[in-house]
């Protein structure tokens, strides 16, 4: 999922759910991160296929996060507003989706989850680039990039850049070249309020 490659990930998830359906599953530590991605690849199939079945599985990771959260919002608050905006966006409610995707950058970053944070900068911007605003798009990933870098994962922060090279082009892959009108992080706080 990472690494977006879509194929690899579809067979994972169908292979997910033999596991998930057994009794034990549910003291499991992981489970809840299993959740997490879990609901974030069904969400970016449904998108992918259109088929309503992934949706559903994506939903049910909301319900259980939902839970999760209500028990830790600490630890979960992010993960659920993260799988809100994947959502939000296969519903293409595009205002709902920013507003998700900015509160779950802003939760993790409250609550120190930097690898999370990079995760839904990222996501942020693939949402704004697919929805047709791509120079909103750069500064969601440039701070996804910076944030892998601080977590310490540099195949992402590189796979990341190359994915960008590749969409705007060798000149805005650095903080120093964003145009003057995008500000180098987004500003999450002032669309939060709104």
């Amino acid at each position: 999922f990472m690494f977006r490659r879509y194929d690899e990930v579809k067979q994972l998830a169908v292979a997910y759910d033999a596991i998930d359906s057994l009794p034990f599953n549910t003291i499991l530590i992981s489970h809840s991160m299993h959740v997490f991605y879990g609901g974030l690849i069904n969400f970016w199939i449904a998108r992918k296929t259109m088929d309503v079945i992934w949706f559903d599985r994506g939903e049910k990771a909301i319900e259980k996060m939902r839970s999760y959260a209500d028990c830790s919002s600490w630890n979960f608050q992010n993960k659920l507003l993260l799988l809100q905006a994947e959502q939000c966006f296969y519903l293409e409610d595009i205002e709902s989706a920013k507003r998700c995707y900015d509160a779950a950058i802003l939760s993790a970053k409250e609550h120190k989850f930097v690898h999370e944070e990079a995760l839904a900068c990222e996501l942020a911007g693939h949402f704004m680039l697919e929805s047709g605003e791509g120079r909103a798009a750069l500064p969601y990933f440039l701070l996804a990039q910076k944030k892998y870098h601080e977590w310490g994962a540099c195949a992402k922060e590189e796979s990341l850049e190359k994915y960008m090279k590749e969409q705007f082009g060798t000149e805005t892959t650095t903080e120093t070249n964003i145009s003057p009108g995008i500000p180098a992080e987004p500003d999450l706080r002032k669309r939060r309020a709104s």
